[in-house]
């Protein structure tokens, strides 16, 4: 007695290689897309890593001396969304000032900081960020590294 498999199993099976056909297919054609992504990210990050470090090379908005990611669409932005204000936002932090503490601000703003060791902080922060030096809130703002010390607004 021979085993025949039934329509349904030679169905599926036919429809699970077209399936991993299909998909193959796909990849192959979108392989050149992937590459392109690749190689941009990869020029992106050369360029940063090579970029000055002169703040005034990257023109974004009271610049320290560390380097921006993106710097041309994020300086322009800068340039464009910020805007100068004698009043400081009101500021709330949470948690414990020693070991971790998140910090919320109106216009939106987050700080984040979690304590590393003796000086060393990490600080995480996004929003629009209210700059002393230049008397004015700047926007977009990201930013992670290490720090001396907590950032308190």
């Amino acid at each position: 007695m021979s085993r025949r498999s039934s329509p349904m199993t030679q169905r599926s099976s036919i429809i699970d290689s077209g399936t991993i056909e299909g998909v193959k297919r796909q990849v192959i054609r979108l392989a050149p897309l992937l590459a392109l992504v690749l190689v941009v990210a990869v020029f992106v990050s050369i360029k940063a890593y090579l970029s000055p470090q002169t703040p005034g090379d990257q023109g974004c908005i009271n610049q320290g001396a560390d380097r921006r990611l993106l710097a041309r669409p994020i300086c322009w932005a800068q340039q464009h969304l910020s805007w100068k204000s004698a009043s400081e936002p009101s500021f709330l932090s949470i948690g414990n000032p020693r070991q971790v503490n998140l910090g919320l601000a109106w216009p939106p703003y987050l700080v984040i900081n979690w304590y590393r060791g003796p000086d060393q902080w990490r600080m995480f922060r996004i929003g629009f960020r209210y700059d002393r030096n230049w008397r004015g809130y700047i926007f977009p703002t990201i930013a992670w590294k290490l720090i001396s010390s907590p950032l308190r607004y």
